[in-house]
């Protein structure tokens, strides 16, 4: 009987020379296929795609749609619905963002690619679709490409819209920009109001709850980040918009704990705005009761039950709207809103994110065919009510736009008594409600004086809808 201690099965019957067969037939097919495996990874690149992959890589053959081709297919509707925006707007954005975004995927690691390169047009197809509230492995099968590039997609074409100067969000420093912004809201007004040169308020951007290493960064609590009125984790984003709902000031730099008005008292927007000279001289913002009445904010007034004030009330909300307006817009246009942002996805790529959606949407009302003048009219055709997919965290994303001033937020913790709570009765103290109550050249007073003079009150209309809305409570 033999002593062989080998891995081949062991019979008690088999003779030596039948296991040394056996052996040697083994030692034959191994050999066989370590030289396939080294003729293979030594072809020649100009004859196939696979030269300098890593051992063990596997190629996954897929499709490429032709994205040319594929839009081309498409009509104006649908169109509308997947990218929200119209065919024109598309390739005019590609032409702005191009020269920003990555290489087709010619210089790989791994070789060429097998099956074809990803173009600039497909990129930003599929960051569209993910931003309209597309679910990325569809997306991937539409596009013919894997999951992992349709995320590396989004955020290249996030990057190359922050680095387009033509998207830029920018408030107006000039008087005659004031003023041409002032003409919109004027136009608007039924007893053209003057003074307007835009309407502010705030929005809670809705996340899941932060990392611990966003807390570490940022300096804040989880509990900050929670919004009480609403029950969400979220970040509280500040925007101000023309009379077409444009937005020309955006910060999503607060916490969705804080108030508006502490939201707006720690932003770049109020240290300019209280600069001398640089709005013009009776120009001004309109906001809610969340802000204060001072030279340039007006704001409704207070516990008023008929007369020229309540019918300043009304034409001032009239114009106010246009940021709750613009608010709609942008989480109906842009699906990916109304949801909470990925999980694990940083405060800083949430950031980034939102006001890349902001700047497409200005882009969307500005060269859109359907959406020129009028967004809450003729823009309704691009609103879908298609919710949005997480999206996984991308750590080598360098271009966030996250700003906090980490001194403000250690000194002294003002968030605890500034919740944001709804009534908006706790966002600040009476003393800071008097700085500007002596003086009576405020926007407000010369509004209320010119409602007076013409002897103004509330429509029939909103007066009955007003009655209809307190009786709904009263049951």
């Amino acid at each position: 009987m033999s002593n062989y201690s080998g891995s081949i099965p062991f019979k008690v019957t088999a003779s030596e020379n039948e296991y040394a067969q056996y052996e040697a037939t083994l030692l034959k097919q191994a050999a066989a296929a370590i030289a396939s495996s080294a003729a293979f990874f030594c072809l020649d690149q100009n004859d196939t795609n696979y030269t300098g992959r890593d051992e063990g890589a596997k190629t996954i053959k897929r499709e490429r749609r032709d994205i040319e081709e594929y839009i081309g297919g498409l009509d104006d509707r649908n169109f509308r619905r997947k990218y929200r925006m119209d065919k024109d707007a598309f390739w005019l954005l590609l032409d702005i963002i191009e020269t920003r975004l990555p290489s087709t995927g010619e210089d790989r690691k791994r070789g060429a690619v097998p099956n074809g390169p990803i173009t600039k047009a497909a990129r930003l197809s599929m960051a569209l679709r993910y931003f309209a509230g597309g679910d990325p492995l569809d997306i991937s099968d539409v596009h013919g490409v894997g999951d992992d590039e349709v995320l590396s997609s989004v955020w290249s074409v996030v990057d190359a819209i922050h680095l387009s100067p033509e998207l830029n969000i920018r408030f107006p420093e000039t008087y005659e920009e004031q003023t041409l912004c002032m003409e919109g809201f004027r136009s608007r007004s039924k007893i053209n109001i003057d003074c307007c040169i835009g309407s502010i308020d705030g929005m809670l951007i809705w996340m899941n709850k932060p990392t611990i290493a966003d807390q570490v960064n940022i300096g804040f609590g989880p509990t900050k980040f929670f919004c009480g009125r609403k029950k969400k984790y979220g970040l509280n984003m500040m925007g101000v918009c023309d009379s077409r709902r444009r937005f020309i000031w955006v910060e999503v730099n607060m916490p969705g704990a804080s108030s508006d008005f502490y939201a707006f008292d720690q932003s770049s927007l109020k240290k300019k705005l209280e600069t001398d000279g640089f709005l013009r001289p009776g120009f001004c913002l309109f906001g809610d009761n969340a802000y204060v009445n001072s030279p340039y904010m007006c704001v409704p007034w207070r516990n008023v039950k008929g007369g020229a004030k309540d019918a300043m009330n009304f034409l001032h909300s009239s114009l106010r709207i246009c940021i709750e307006c613009a608010f709609g817009i942008l989480v109906h246009r842009w699906g990916i809103l109304r949801k909470p942002m990925a999980v694990n996805l940083t405060v800083q790529k949430i950031s980034s994110m939102v006001l890349a959606l902001c700047k497409l949407h200005n882009f969307c009302i500005e060269k859109c065919s359907d959406a020129v003048d009028c967004p809450d009219d003729r823009d309704i055709s691009n609103i879908s009510l298609e919710g949005g997919l997480f999206l996984p965290r991308m750590d080598n994303n360098k271009n966030a736009f996250w700003e906090c001033d980490l001194n403000v937020a250690t000194q002294h913790d003002r968030l605890d008594g500034l919740l944001d709570g709804g009534a908006h009765m706790d966002d600040h103290t009476m003393s800071q409600r008097r700085v500007y109550r002596a003086e009576t050249d405020l926007p407000c007073h010369r509004i209320l004086s010119y409602c007076e003079a013409l002897n103004l009150e509330r429509p029939d209309y909103s007066t009955r809808r007003m009655e209809i809305e307190r009786m709904v409570e009263l049951n």
